[in-house]
């Protein structure tokens, strides 16, 4: 098991290093000059003198190896660069938005998991009823619809015309129940349909039939056997699902004025802040192969077959 978690891991760093180096090389490419763009928008005539000199202080005018270079070194020590945009180091932003970031997600994953949990398994439980029928229409609906559009719908209805919620994100629970139920709704309609399936599959399996057929109750057999197994497939796309969270909240932030990574990736776009935006691509790209890489795990876990897969593999 060491040596097949040792190669994920070897493979998420990899990845890390590939994803980070190329948007580095590629935001270096663009004809946009951010120290430039930075006096224009301060309203400073930008003198090519002084110019010159912002970038040498902020390590610009360096090759492009060496500014890679300087900057992996200092991730490692906590320093992430300078916010041409905000003024500020890049670190300080990030310790501000990635908490509230992190609330998001967290309260907008337990809105989906109160929702889904309970239609996926009606959906199984009356497989082929109108209440499955409406369970699947629900999710189709969850899907499908983009998540900027349920914002704004969900803006329209509880906060211009019900006035329960404010218009834009606030500090405290009540501030982020629109924007953590626009998130929601996406992820809901996406596991209603999973599990349902994943229970369905595994209901038809034998080793099902021989347990009904022992005399266990319906419930042991759900509980015991049944979800163990189903959650084993949701497992790898639950990391997935996270990682999208995580790191594609942007819209949703930007739409609530949620002040959190999404927001400053929006900022750091308009304003060409190199700084920023590799900061917030390091955390999108680390988001999504550290939560594929504990979803890895939980499935080793939860399924030892896969450690023998893997280790036939290897050989």
């Amino acid at each position: 098991m060491s040596v097949i978690i040792l190669r994920r891991f070897v493979s998420m760093l990899v990845v890390l290093l590939t994803m980070t180096g190329g948007t580095f090389v590629l935001m270096q490419l663009s004809p946009v000059d951010p120290v430039a763009l930075h006096f224009v928008m301060m309203g400073v005539p930008a003198d090519p003198q002084l110019v010159a000199e912002f970038r040498a202080e902020l390590g610009l005018d360096q090759p492009l190896i060496i500014q890679y270079a300087h900057w992996l070194c200092g991730i490692l020590s906590g320093d992430l660069g300078y916010s041409i945009a905000y003024g500020v180091p890049v670190a300080d932003l990030v310790r501000e938005a990635l908490p509230r970031t992190l609330a998001l997600a967290g309260l907008s994953v337990l809105f989906a998991a109160v929702a889904a949990i309970p239609l996926g398994l009606l959906a199984f439980y009356r497989h082929g009823t109108w209440i499955d029928h409406a369970a699947r229409i629900l999710s189709f609906l969850g899907i499908s619809l983009p998540t900027f559009w349920v914002g704004l719908l969900l803006i329209l209805l509880f906060s211009v015309h019900l006035r329960l919620v404010p218009v834009t994100a606030t500090d405290g629970l009540r501030g982020m129940i629109l924007p953590a139920a626009a998130l929601a709704i996406w992820i809901a309609g996406l596991y209603i349909r999973r599990l349902r399936n994943a229970l369905l599959e595994e209901h038809g399996k034998n080793y099902v039939i021989g347990a009904h057929a022992l005399g266990l109750p319906a419930h042991v057999v759900l509980w015991r056997y049944i979800m163990p197994n189903a959650l084993t497939g949701l497992v790898p796309m639950l990391g997935l699902t996270l990682g999208n969270i995580l790191g594609g909240s942007a819209v949703i932030e930007t739409i609530f004025g949620w002040r959190g990574m999404g927001q400053l990736m929006t900022t750091a776009i308009l304003a060409q802040d190199y700084q920023l935006m590799q900061a917030y691509i390091l955390w999108g790209t680390g988001v999504f192969v550290v939560m594929n890489f504990i979803a890895d795990l939980i499935c080793l876990r939860l399924d030892p077959r896969r450690m023998q897969e893997g280790g036939a593999r290897q050989l």
